[in-house]
């Protein structure tokens, strides 16, 4: 049985953070997630660490800048490698000016900075991925499984010879050296119901292991990391609540959830380790995502 490597993205220039993972089958190779493409080279480093030099898949759980920004990149590297995606999520690696667009709201004049561009890909060298489909390598397959709540367009992916299965954000986060699960909730398509569905799911789909992109395999079992990422989203959803009963300010809900964390976290989680969950995803990023929910669901 060959386990995957995972490859550190160093994103950010912070280490086990962002990872993507090399799944080798008889005939072919894949790699899942691609990370931004504002540390692409570090991906190709380690493929060539690797004796990588044909990748035939590109795999990715969504298209976010941190799962998906480097996949353009990346296929113009390998001109073989067909990438794999949601349907829903397709067209906006085709034309990514919309993407693009849509998390300049969230990070402003960072954009460059922090994710270095997106390349757009050829629509012929997309594989649209639904529920079930399966992922052939020779000998070994990579099935996905819908799993939204933290997007729409969200996949988690079971290795069929290892019984791993890589739930990209749909546990959330959780950083090497870190023993927390801090949720993964952005603006605009978070829902809390459907996230909780989903971390059902991969458990009813019976893996051996979790592989978080952020980051690596979870240190606990299955069952146990699926009740404390659910766990954690009930509790974030708790707190944000109750700051949104006295007021809708982002800022100051902001600061109510995040003094609430720090209590909850406190002797396992130092200023290093803050600073490095904050790379992945942040407070701010966190709550606007739950108040939109909880706004849309008043509306509603």
């Amino acid at each position: 049985m060959s386990e995957p490597t995972i490859i550190d993205t160093k994103m950010h220039g912070f280490e086990g953070i962002t990872g993507t993972f090399l799944v080798r089958g008889k005939d072919r190779v894949a790699l899942v997630e691609s990370g931004p493409k504002s540390s692409v080279d570090n991906v190709i480093t380690g493929l060539e660490r690797e004796g990588v030099d044909q990748l035939d898949w590109i795999v990715v759980t969504h298209i976010h800048l941190d799962h998906a920004g480097a996949a353009g990149t990346l296929a113009r590297r390998f001109p073989e490698a067909r990438v794999a995606v949601h349907p829903v999520g397709a067209p906006h690696l085709v034309d990514p000016s919309k993407l693009w667009s849509s998390a300049g709201r969230i990070y402003g004049e960072a954009m460059d900075l922090l994710w270095g561009g997106i390349d757009p890909l050829p629509e012929e060298r997309l594989k649209i991925v639904e529920d079930g489909d399966v992922i052939d390598l020779g000998g070994r397959t990579l099935t996905a499984h819908e799993t939204p709540g933290h997007a729409g367009h969200h996949h988690a992916y079971l290795d069929d010879e290892t019984g791993f299965m890589f739930t990209g954000d749909a546990l959330g986060v959780s950083p090497q050296g870190i023993d927390a699960f801090r949720p993964a909730t952005p603006p605009p398509e978070f829902d809390l119901e459907v996230a909780l569905a989903s971390i059902q799911n991969i458990r009813r789909a019976d893996p051996t292991a979790l592989w978080l992109t952020h980051y690596g395999p979870a240190d606990s079992t299955v069952d146990e990391a699926c009740m404390q990422a659910a766990d954690a989203l009930n509790q974030w959803a708790t707190w944000v609540e109750r700051g949104r009963a006295s007021t809708r300010d982002l800022d100051e809900v902001t600061a109510l959830v995040q003094a609430e964390d720090r209590r909850e976290l406190a002797g396992r989680l130092d200023e290093e380790g803050a600073t490095r969950m904050e790379m992945t995803t942040s407070y701010r990023m966190n709550v606007s995502g739950y108040m939109r929910y909880f706004d849309k669901k008043e509306n509603a």
